[in-house]
C-alpha cells in the first residue's frame, strides 16, 4: 500500500476517533481528500546555491509574496483563542515582518518577499476547519500554512499537513495525547507547554512554600484527567497529599465543590478546568468566604481579562498556568508593550500570559528558518527547525522531539502580585517571589 494511501487511511481514523471522543463536534460532511496536484504542492528546492559571484539565481522573478493561509475559529466557542492567544500574534507578526519589508529568501534573487495572508473561519468545527484545510492547500497555492486551535483540531490536521507536504507549528493545543503523532508525522511540532511541564514546577513551588495538602477539581476530559494524571506522578515526589474530586458538567453551581475543599482542610486550592467553571469557582469561594492559602487556576487564568473580570485586585494572588512576565527581561517588556500598542484600539483583546510569548518566538524562528535556508521548501525548513537552536528576540529557542524545550520557555506557574503576572517557577526565571499566603478575599 503507497504512502499516500496510508495517510488517506490515518486521515479518516483519526477523524473518527475524534469525532467519536467528542472532544469537538465536527458536522461538516466528508471531502474527497485525493492526491494533490502539483501546481498545488508547497515549494519543494532545497537549499538556493550561491553563484561564483555571489549571486542567487531568482526562480521565479514574478513573485512577490510568501503566500500564507489559516483555517481559525473566527467565530464559535473557541473564538476567545483568536482574540487573546495564537490570534493577535500571528497578525501583528504579518505587519511587522511587510512593515519591515517582508522576508528574504535566497532561492528568489535573495529578495525580499511581502506575506500574503489569507485566514478563513472553522466556526470552532473541527469538521470544517479539515474541509477549509484541504481547500486551501489544494487550491490556493499556497507557500505555508499556520495552525488550527485546539487539541482536537491539531489532531484531526497533523496528518493532512503531512499528506500535502505542509509543516505544521502547532499554537493553541497539544498534550501528551498528541505525543504518538511525533511517531507518525516528522513535520510537526507543538509550543504551548502543558501537564508534563507545568505539573512538575507547580510541585516544586508547593514543596518550596511548605503546603502539604491540595484539593483538586478537574474536568473529566482530555485536559483534566491529563493533567490529574500528571499530578499523580509529580506530587508524591514531594509527599504532597493531594485529594481530586472530577468537577460538574454544569459551571453553574460550584457550591458542592468547594464545601468539600473547605472540609478537606487543604492548604491549596487547584482547578484544572476552564474558565467559564474557574470563574465560578473563584466567585463561589469569595462568597462562602474559602480562603486557601493558595488558589490556582487552568486556562483562562492566564488572561489579564479573566483575572480583572473575576475580581481584579479584590483576587489578588491568584496562581495560573503559564507563564512568562513583563519582568522576564528586556525583550518581553518591549514584546508586551508592542502588542499592546498594536491593539490598543481593539475592544476585545487582552494581555494572555501563557503561550503567547512562545508564539511569537515560534513565528520568528519560522522566519529565522526560512532565511537561514534561503527557501520556502517546507521539509528543508523543518529539517532546520529540529536541528538548530534558534536566537529570537525573546531568547534562545528549541525544538526537542517536537516540542520547545522547558528552557525555551520564560516560565511554568504564574501569580497576579498587586495585578502583574509574574514568574514564580523555582529557580532563575523566577520575577517574583510567590505571595504565600495569598491575600483573603474581601469578605461577604
Amino acid at each position: 500500500m503507497s504512502r499516500k494511501s496510508l495517510a488517506r487511511m490515518s486521515i479518516a481514523l483519526l477523524l473518527a476517533i475524534t469525532l467519536v471522543i467528542g472532544l469537538i463536534s465536527g458536522c461538516a460532511g466528508k471531502t474527497d481528500t485525493g492526491k494533490p496536484s502539483e501546481s498545488n504542492k508547497p515549494a519543494e528546492s532545497g537549499k538556493p546555491a550561491e553563484t561564483q559571484s555571489g549571486e542567487y539565481p531568482d526562480k521565479d522573478p514574478n513573485k512577490t509574496h510568501i503566500k500564507i493561509s489559516a483555517v481559525r475559529p473566527l467565530s464559535g466557542a473557541n473564538v476567545s483563542f483568536e482574540y487573546y492567544n495564537y490570534g493577535p500574534v500571528y497578525r501583528m507578526w504579518v505587519d511587522e515582518v511587510n512593515a519591515a519589508g517582508g522576508i528574504r529568501v535566497k532561492e528568489y534573487g535573495n529578495r525580499k518577499l511581502l506575506i500574503d495572508l489569507v485566514v478563513y473561519d472553522d466556526t470552532s468545527d473541527v469538521g470544517v476547519m479539515t474541509d477549509l484545510l484541504i481547500k486551501t492547500m489544494t487550491q490556493d497555492n499556497v507557500d505555508f500554512v499556520l495552525s488550527p486551535c485546539s487539541t482536537a483540531s491539531l489532531q484531526a490536521a497533523a496528518p493532512i499537513f503531512d499528506q500535502y507536504g505542509y509543516l505544521m507549528i502547532g499554537a493553541e493545543g497539544g498534550g501528551t495525547d498528541t505525543r504518538p503523532l511525533y511517531d507518525q508525522y516528522e513535520n510537526i511540532f507543538f509550543t504551548t507547554s502543558f501537564s508534563v511541564h507545568q505539573v512538575p514546577k507547580m510541585a516544586e513551588i508547593f514543596n518550596e512554600l511548605g503546603v502539604k495538602k491540595v484539593f483538586i477539581t478537574y474536568m473529566q476530559d482530555a485536559h483534566g484527567l491529563e493533567y490529574l494524571g500528571t499530578t499523580e506522578e509529580e506530587f508524591p515526589k514531594y509527599d504532597l497529599e493531594f485529594e481530586a474530586v472530577a468537577a460538574p458538567w454544569d459551571f453553574a453551581d460550584m457550591t458542592p465543590i468547594i464545601t468539600q475543599a473547605m472540609e478537606s482542610g487543604a492548604d491549596a486550592f487547584v482547578a484544572y478546568c476552564y474558565p467559564p467553571w474557574n470563574s465560578s469557582l473563584i466567585s463561589t469561594a469569595i462568597s462562602m468566604g474559602y480562603n486557601p492559602d493558595v488558589f490556582l487556576v487552568g486556562p483562562g487564568g492566564s488572561q489579564q481579562s479573566f483575572y480583572d473580570e473575576a475580581g481584579g485586585d479584590a483576587i489578588n494572588g491568584l496562581m495560573f498556568e503559564g507563564a512568562w512576565s513583563v519582568n522576564s527581561g528586556p525583550a518581553f517588556k518591549d514584546f508586551a508593550e508592542r502588542i499592546a500598542e498594536y491593539y490598543k484600539d481593539d475592544p476585545n483583546w487582552g494581555p494572555e500570559w501563557w503561550g503567547t510569548a512562545g508564539y511569537w518566538g515560534a513565528m520568528e524562528m519560522l522566519q529565522i528558518a526560512i532565511e537561514e535556508t534561503g527557501t520556502l521548501d517546507n521539509d528543508v525548513i523543518a529539517e532546520y527547525l529540529h536541528n538548530n537552536a534558534i536566537e529570537t528576540s525573546l531568547g534562545t529557542m528549541r525544538f526537542e522531539n517536537h516540542e520547545l524545550t522547558v528552557d525555551s520557555w520564560a516560565g511554568m506557574i504564574g501569580q497576579y502580585i498587586d495585578g502583574v503576572a509574574e514568574v514564580i517557577d523555582v529557580g532563575p526565571k523566577r520575577t517574583h517571589d510567590p505571595l504565600y499566603p495569598k491575600p483573603a478575599w474581601p469578605a461577604k
